[in-house]
């Protein structure tokens, strides 16, 4: 049995901010470990936002965004290519989808990777920031904690 596509009418899923945290400090780690780099000493990024309609509506409910993004040292254009290739075939085995994708060359020397999970609709990207640094992070979709109840309407 195939799974809908997420309605915009249904349930956000619940997770407390913590949990949420936690899942996206665990991912980018996989990432990082799988991709063969190490996140360095820098603080971590780490953005809760209230939720915001496509319109600009908010509810009173606390459903929250977390913006969740770490940074290693990566030296060269050819091995920031390695980890975005390496992020790509992990992340699509898991079934995400490419959004965006680009090695770095001569031209372009910035490296670029960007996906999308199609049910759980979070966003996972790798950027070069120079030619030596790159940025993992996660975007979570919309959550509700689990202390909130939905608000009507």
């Amino acid at each position: 049995m195939s799974t809908p596509t997420p309605g915009k009418y249904d349930p956000l899923p619940v997770k407390s901010r913590q949990e949420s945290l936690d899942w996206a400090r665990q991912l980018i780690a996989h990432v990082a470990q799988t991709a063969g780099i190490e996140i360095n000493g820098e603080p971590e990024e780490i953005l809760f936002s209230p939720c915001i309609g496509k319109n600009g509506e908010s509810a009173l409910d606390d459903r929250y965004t977390l913006l969740y993004s770490v940074h290693s040292d990566v030296p060269g254009t050819t091995r920031h290519n390695e980890v975005v290739r390496r992020a790509r075939d992990l992340l699509t085995g898991q079934g995400l989808k490419v959004t965006e994708f680009r090695e770095a060359t001569d031209a372009k020397p910035y490296a670029t990777f960007t996906a999308r999970h199609p049910e759980s609709r979070y966003v996972t990207d790798i950027d070069s920031t120079s030619d030596k640094r790159m940025v993992l992070g996660v975007t979570t979709p919309c959550l509700m904690p689990p202390s909130a109840s939905p608000n009507p309407g």
